[in-house]
């Protein structure tokens, strides 16, 4: 008979519980075979595998809903537990339906931390050896559940196994004042080198605007850890170093390298990182030198943007240009957090350097690489760069003929600055920009500095109103007949003002409520 997973979990409490602790002792967290065995299991308990139980003699028979699915028996009298898949011993099947009926009267979560707790444990031993090895293999230890997640999981479970780690890590960190920063930068960088994955497969493109909510999630992690990270450099930095520290040291700049050129996609959260150890905590020339060599030896295509940061944190600008006409300014994507950090510490020259490499190569990337929804902000920004970088107005003009539509607002902005009303009234005709997402404050200056340029532009959306026929448009049409009214008298065109009134009164004549609201309005002069 059918069961539902309460009723099952009631009638056997004592077994499951003999289960679960036959579970704790089989599936050791410190072993990682055994450790993916849970991990699974708790995955196949959120996707919902586990549904309808049928129970017969104190026998419980279990079939999983995943993509290949296995039936799990559980003799309860027996205190023995089968399933159909190949795997020897007990299996994520098993352990899943045993998390299922724990999880109806007990807390899953705070079993789980129990058990992970017994491996912070055994970590705790092994992490007495104060050595970066003994550090690296506890921390990653750590990071595996990280590394097995699968790119379907949902934020919220990133979030919640990155936030474990950070639990278990606690109570592994040195007591000494000395060493607590360092031993927090080894975890920072393991952890973001085993987020890395997760995060490039959920986020090609992380930009700070018109996300989903998950995205935004990770996005906001992103920018935590890196905060983190610079405060963790700070604290090292204003501590003098210990003796002891310097393999320490030399091995950082190691999972630094890897974590950097380990992975695709995000390089302006690896390099801005590189670039922040590099330049706050790194400052040995000698150190920089043996760092190019080791560059050298890499076969990441991004390496050369890692030369450049070196040479960009000790202002060689003649190394600079050198890189810069040697890489090429394809890669826009790596190119543009370089061009942002020599901005914002006014290595205008650099900055220079940068933008004169990638100017011949944007409009290409802007068609083929920006996605639609990120397109207005990558106009402003690059066209920022370029007025940093003092290119002249006709070239930053020369870029909006590449962007179409999508740079309107920018450009119009690069009109107005310079007065060419008539030009920003026709670039306002020309893409049929609507009335109201014209901001007022504009309109305002451009009838009081070129009221003839706008009169055109005004004329346009007081026919769109009236052709929409009621009197609420008619009110807002002759809205706009009073600030033409006021151009035209700025401007000393009365008489071409009156006749035109008077031809749009009699084109309308039939327009009885127009004809009213044109009346209350007293248009003529």
């Amino acid at each position: 008979m059918h069961l539902t997973a309460e009723r099952v979990s009631y009638l056997h409490e004592q077994d499951i519980e003999e289960l679960m602790n036959v579970i704790k002792e089989t599936c050791r967290p410190s072993v990682e075979k055994e450790a993916a065995i849970v991990q699974r299991a708790v995955h196949l308990v959120r996707q919902g595998a586990v549904q309808q139980y049928t129970y017969s003699d104190d026998e419980v028979v279990v079939t999983l809903s995943a993509v290949v699915p296995f039936t799990v028996r559980l003799a309860f009298g027996r205190s023995s537990a089968n399933c159909t898949c190949p795997t020897p011993g007990i299996c994520e099947h098993v352990v899943a339906v045993a998390f299922h009926l724990y999880m109806q009267f007990n807390s899953l979560s705070e079993w789980l931390q129990e058990w992970r707790q017994s491996e912070v444990q055994q970590l705790a031993l092994k992490i007495s050896e104060r050595t970066p090895e003994a550090w690296i293999s506890v921390l990653g230890r750590l990071m595996d559940p990280i590394r097995a997640m699968s790119p379907s999981e949902s934020a919220s479970v990133f979030l919640h196994e990155t936030d474990q780690a950070g639990q278990r890590m606690l109570p592994l960190s040195p007591f000494e004042y000395e060493w607590k920063p360092l031993f927090e930068l080894y975890y920072q960088l393991l952890l973001i080198d085993a987020a890395m994955p997760y995060l490039q497969k959920n986020m090609d493109l992380i930009t700070g605007d018109a996300q989903h909510y998950p995205e935004w999630q990770l996005l906001a992690w992103i920018r935590s850890q890196f905060e983190k990270i610079q405060k963790v450099v700070k604290s090292l930095g204003s501590r003098p170093r210990l003796f002891e520290t310097d393999p320490f040291y030399e091995k950082a700049k190691d999972l630094l390298r890897g974590m950097v050129l380990g992975h695709q996609g995000l390089f302006r959260e690896r390099i801005l990182t590189y670039i922040l150890l590099w330049d706050k905590l790194f400052t040995e020339n000698a150190a920089r030198e043996k760092e190019r060599l080791h560059l050298q030896q890499e076969t990441a295509s991004e390496k050369v943007f890692l030369e450049f940061a070196l040479d960009l944190i000790q202002n060689n600008q003649a190394q600079l240009e050198e890189i810069a006409l040697r890489e090429g300014g394809e890669r826009i994507d790596c190119w543009l957090p370089i061009a942002d950090y020599c901005l914002s510490i006014e290595m205008m020259d650099a900055l220079n350097t940068v933008m004169n490499t990638i100017y011949p190569h944007i409009a290409k990337y802007y068609k083929s690489e920006v996605p639609f929804r990120n397109r207005l902000n990558f106009i402003r920004k690059i066209d920022g760069l370029l007025e940093e970088a003092d290119f002249s107005g006709e070239e930053r003009e020369r870029m909006f003929m590449n962007y179409g539509m999508a740079s309107v607002p920018v450009y119009a902005d690069f009109l107005i600055e310079r007065e060419r009303f008539a030009e920003w009234s026709a670039l306002m005709h020309r893409f049929d920009v609507s009335f109201d997402s014209i901001d007022s404050d504009t309109f305002r200056l451009v009838s009081q500095k070129d009221p003839m340029a706008v009169m055109p532009l005004f004329h346009t959306y007081a026919m769109r109103f009236i052709g929409e026929k009621n009197r609420h448009s008619y009110r807002r049409a002759v809205r706009i007949f009073k600030r033409m009214r006021t151009c035209a008298k700025k401007a000393g065109q009365i008489d071409f003002w009156n006749r035109y009134i008077d031809t749009v009164r009699d084109q309308y004549r039939r327009l009885r409520a127009l004809n009213e609201e044109m009346e209350k309005g007293n248009l003529n002069l």
